[in-house]
């Protein structure tokens, strides 16, 4: 399952996938929240709208990625993200599984820490 869940973290990076609402709605789950690195909150529908204003990929890499079960259908993901190595941040998403897997929480927090960067 960590790796599913790792494979949809990415595919939240790739145009192909966030420029199709379809996608976008069977993904996210309707009670989802993020708190952004802007510090502000969005709700799905919000995040949504956000994500198909893309153009194109996000060019973002993940490095250190973990992902732990909290309980038989609740699992959360924690890595740090950057783009070009400038600023990193640490991102936090709990995913759900329903009938498919759904994120119902993300936090991205920018992170200032010196560590050895994984990439995954």
């Amino acid at each position: 399952m960590e790796n599913k869940i790792l494979d949809l973290e990415k595919l939240l990076f790739k145009y192909d996938y966030i420029s199709k609402k379809e996608w976008l709605d069977n993904v996210i789950h309707d009670d989802f929240v993020e708190c952004g690195k802007s510090g502000y909150l969005f709700k799905k529908a919000e995040t949504i709208e956000s994500l198909l204003s893309c153009n194109e990929d996000r060019n973002i890499v993940i490095y250190n990625y973990s992902c732990k079960q909290v309980d038989a259908n609740t699992w959360m993901a924690h890595y740090i993200t950057s783009i070009d190595n400038t600023d990193k941040f640490y991102r936090t998403s709990i995913w759900i599984k329903d009938q498919n897997l759904k994120i119902i929480f993300h936090q991205a927090t920018k992170y200032n820490e010196n560590v050895k960067l994984e990439r995954f």
